[in-house]
């Protein structure tokens, strides 16, 4: 090799030996053409092979190797905590166990057609005997349908509480004399207490209560019973003297006790 006037042996010189070699013969900052033209053929006209001899392309695809290795491990860890994440999510959560079923949201009379107001969704923990009520998935099937007997505002709706699709409800509607009778209508409750016992030592009994007031007529109502009761409500008219509670609109059923003596009647009265 030449440079500069100075012939330099080249064989053995390692790359970084001919760059100090050129650094040395004055070549800082500037392009000496003499040693250019020696230097240049050393980086650019080694074949491949040469160069992975040396290890360079070995060693760069290694590290090229093992970058990738360690993000493909990375990707296989991140999915992997995403799926047990999601997982544990799922089986620990509260609402796992629980489903939207129909529940009344008004109090719906005997016979009367269920419309959009007088249910409700509600979520509930599983409950046994799932089969017997109406999931969300269930709402075409009411469409429609009655009410076999009396639902409460707040119980969860069976399949029971209805007629079959078509089905007439079995009800009938009695007359019932009411003297002093406080304000009701239609759709109203009562609770009916029997005044019973003798003059000297009456007596309060519960007769019927939450029966459906269907109409107001002169001197009393006309109210809605099951069939099997009919007779029982006819008798009490001609027989019995009965008086009305009227119950407030959506309250729960009445728990009236009975009466047969004033201290008795006082302290009741005096509970909270």
């Amino acid at each position: 090799m030449v440079g500069f006037g100075h012939e330099v042996p080249t064989s053995g010189l390692r790359v970084f030996d001919l760059v100090n070699l050129y650094e040395g013969c004055g070549g800082h900052g500037r392009h000496d053409s003499h040693v250019w033209n020696v230097v240049k053929p050393l980086f650019t006209g080694f074949p491949a092979s040469f160069l992975n001899n040396l290890g360079w392309i070995a060693r760069r695809t290694h590290l090229a190797f093992a970058s990738m290795r360690r993000w493909i491990v990375a990707s296989i860890a991140l999915a992997l905590g995403g799926a047990v994440s999601a997982a544990l999510i799922v089986f620990t959560s509260p609402d796992r166990d629980r489903v939207e079923v129909y529940a009344v949201a008004r109090e719906v009379a005997s016979g009367s057609e269920l419309t959009h107001d007088s249910l409700r969704l509600q979520s509930v923990l599983m409950p046994e005997g799932l089969d017997t009520l109406f999931t969300r998935s269930d709402g075409s099937q009411l469409q429609g349908r009655h009410a076999s007997h009396e639902l409460t505002a707040g119980q969860l709706l069976q399949r029971t509480d209805l007629l079959a699709p078509g089905g007439v409800a079995d009800e009938r509607l009695v007359f019932l004399p009411i003297k002093d009778a406080p304000p009701a209508g239609p759709g109203s409750k009562l609770d009916l207490l029997l005044i019973a016992g003798t003059a000297d030592h009456p007596a309060v009994v519960p007769f019927a209560l939450g029966v459906e007031v269907r109409a107001v007529a002169t001197g009393g109502f006309v109210v809605a019973v099951q069939s099997r009761q009919a007779s029982a409500f006819v008798y009490a008219a001609e027989a019995m003297r009965l008086v009305a509670v009227v119950a407030a609109p959506n309250a729960p059923k009445g728990d009236e006790a009975p009466i047969g003596a004033p201290d008795q009647a006082m302290a009741v009265a005096a509970q909270p």
